[in-house]
């Protein structure tokens, strides 16, 4: 007998993550047997296997994704339509930074030591992130009003014509271009964003808007005590490694009432939707 997606739904509220990481850190903080956590390797994957989710699953089928450089929406999860909500960080990793917790595991370091190691990082990280928020900036506008697929009942080649060129893509994407082909424009959208992460950094702001996945990656290699992956072969590749000090610091949030917020609204926000 064939396996297919949806012998995935048979339990009583599914939910697509990005990532391993993501599937352990949410499965080891709910202990929650109704809730089925599936990995879909990427943002794409969770918003593609949600968006063609039988309609007969539409209140068993969620996603749940990093809010990167796009908008927050959690202020919208409670509502219809909202089916592959982001966490209001720009990802999951951020919401692990609980230094007294990395403290307590690595027990060699205080948190106010692999704090500042932590800000050092992501001050580290300035220019890469302002380059990255201007890239997003561009695929954005660039990208906009592309022409979408046409129906399937196209009569002529006329009409496929048409469709083209009646997009409004053509006329949005010359004014684009032609904004963002401009040196001073790309160097003032950096220098908007590096004002802001500057602003972020001073104000503490940093924890929830910097990367977190690589402010995690580098406490794990330079925390001492933090990874207690065995050093045998074959050797742990360093996503093991991560997800190993997520895992012991899934543990210790656990035990000592120290699960981060937003994780909890979460599982009660998927677990009302799904009316359980």
């Amino acid at each position: 007998m064939k396996t297919t997606v949806l012998d995935l739904y048979r339990g009583r509220l599914s939910v697509w993550v990005e990532d391993e990481l993501s599937r352990e850190v949410l499965t080891l903080l709910w202990q929650d047997a109704q809730i089925n956590v599936l990995v879909a390797r990427g943002k794409a994957g969770v918003q593609a296997l949600v968006g063609s989710r039988p309609p007969e699953f539409a209140e068993r089928v969620f996603g749940i994704v990093d809010r990167d450089f796009d908008d927050d929406n959690h202020a919208m999860w409670d509502q219809p339509g909202c089916d592959v909500l982001r966490w209001p960080a720009h990802e999951l990793e951020n919401l692990l930074l609980d230094f007294e917790a990395l403290s307590q595991i690595s027990s060699r370091e205080s948190p106010e030591q692999i704090e500042a190691r932590a800000k050092a990082r992501a001050e580290a990280l300035r220019a890469w992130m302002a380059c990255k928020s201007v890239l997003r900036e561009l695929h954005n506008e660039l990208g906009a009003e592309f022409p979408t697929d046409p129906r399937q009942d196209l009569p002529s080649l006329h009409a496929a014509e048409e469709h083209l060129s009646l997009a409004r893509y053509w006329t949005q994407h010359t004014a684009s271009f032609s904004r963002w082909n401009d040196p001073q424009t790309r160097r003032s959208a950096l220098i908007a964003a590096d004002t802001r992460l500057k602003d972020e950094l001073q104000s503490g702001a940093w924890c929830l808007t910097f990367s977190g996945k690589e402010i995690f990656r580098h406490l794990r290699s330079h925390v001492p005590g933090l990874d207690r992956t065995p050093k045998r072969p074959p050797q742990p590749t360093p996503a093991d490694r991560e997800l190993n000090v997520a895992k012991l610091l899934c543990e210790r949030l656990r035990s000592t009432g120290r699960i981060p917020p937003p994780v909890t609204r979460l599982r009660d926000v998927l677990r009302r939707r799904a009316k359980l």
